[in-house]
């Protein structure tokens, strides 16, 4: 059963953007592919929190990506990827796809060391790591309606002692965890597996709290705030939305809302096609 068929047996229509590639023509370096809806948890910001559409099928999905021309980085993401048990198999057929698979998760079950490593031997190095609220259990009761630190921390202990390509990844939301920044950024630098620590504000996307989205230069000004950054090291980022810099190896992005990335960033949408990562979301209203 392809994916719109599978949407179509519980009553969800699928829209297309206005850019729409066939499988065969894919532009895009990193194609987003929502291989579930479910989650083990009820963020208060979530893109696609429809909890009614099925999995996607794994044979499809394969089929799909296979006919694509180049090597592409395949975002495994959902919802929460790690609540199919297929992951590590999944992950291993993008592998044998040619294709280099990623996922982004909330590390919940990256708590755990045997899992990560039964990713690692699938096939998987890179994992983008959502951490809201860093270290603190306060933050993440605010912002993900979940008191969680503690398997964040052993999530990304986890995938450093396996030797992860790590994204560290935090939403911000106005006057809730912008203090995290300053220890999410001492960890990061601590931490020869943490890559890139990404910085972005709330967009008014599927499920989201309604504070005013912090503006680019609001998180340049927290960001040198809670780590003593010198300003120069970001850069001009004067009208920017999405700015790209780096502090002693470490990767630092900062993107603002309404700033999608979709030149590079895909999704494979149900019809097998792909589209803008983010408008395609946008366009489907939260149905998808």
């Amino acid at each position: 059963m392809s994916a719109t068929e599978a949407q179509a047996a519980v009553g969800i229509e699928h829209q297309a953007t206005s850019q729409v590639y066939a499988p065969e023509e894919n532009p895009y370096r990193t194609v987003m592919v929502d291989i579930t809806h479910r989650c083990n948890m009820e963020c208060r910001n979530c893109y696609i929190p429809n909890r009614h559409i099925p999995d996607m099928d794994a044979d499809w999905l394969i089929d799909t990506i296979s006919r694509f021309p180049r090597r592409t980085h395949i975002r495994l993401v959902g919802a929460e990827p790690t609540v199919r048990k297929d992951l590590p198999e999944l992950i291993r057929r993008v592998r044998d796809a040619g294709h280099l698979p990623m996922i982004l998760s909330n590390g919940l079950k990256l708590a755990n060391r045997q899992y990560v490593r039964k990713l690692k031997e699938a096939g998987l190095r890179t994992v983008y790591l959502s951490f809201n609220g860093g270290f603190d259990d306060d933050a993440y009761d605010a912002i993900d309606d979940l008191r969680c630190a503690k398997r964040k921390a052993a999530a990304l202990d986890s995938l450093c002692a396996e030797n992860m390509y790590i994204s560290l990844g935090v939403i911000l939301a106005r006057e809730v965890n912008e203090h995290v920044i300053g220890p999410v950024f001492r960890a990061a630098a601590a931490r020869r597996a943490v890559r890139e620590l990404h910085l972005r504000s709330i967009g008014p996307i599927g499920r989201y709290m309604e504070s005013p989205p912090l503006q680019m230069a609001e998180m340049v000004d927290r960001l040198v705030l809670h780590t003593s950054l010198d300003r120069s090291l970001v850069g001009d980022y004067e009208g920017q939305g999405h700015i790209d810099f780096a502090v002693d190896g470490l990767r630092m992005q900062i993107t603002q809302w309404p700033d999608l990335e979709s030149a590079t960033r895909g999704r494979l949408a149900p019809d097998g096609t792909l589209q803008p990562a983010f408008e395609h979301v946008l366009v489907n209203e939260g149905g998808y």
